[in-house]
């Protein structure tokens, strides 16, 4: 039986509105790793899972978290 997945792609302008990245910053992310290229949804157009986006966001903050557990 075929699950269905009720997954969101993010088009750039959101990626970017939720993240706080820049623009050159978001691709020099995805260039690093960091972040996994857009899905393809068309002839020139991507999008970004918004449950990758997500836990971005999240190791974003566990991150800071962790940084201000060591420093205390």
């Amino acid at each position: 039986m075929v699950q269905i997945s009720h997954e969101a792609l993010l088009r750039k302008r959101e990626v970017l509105k939720l993240t706080g990245l820049s623009n050159s910053s978001f691709y020099n992310y995805i260039k690093a790793g960091v972040l996994k290229p857009g899905v393809p949804i068309g002839p020139r157009l991507k999008g970004w899972p918004a449950s990758e986006i997500q836990a971005y966001i999240q190791s974003c903050i566990a991150s800071r978290d962790q940084k201000q557990g060591s420093a205390a």
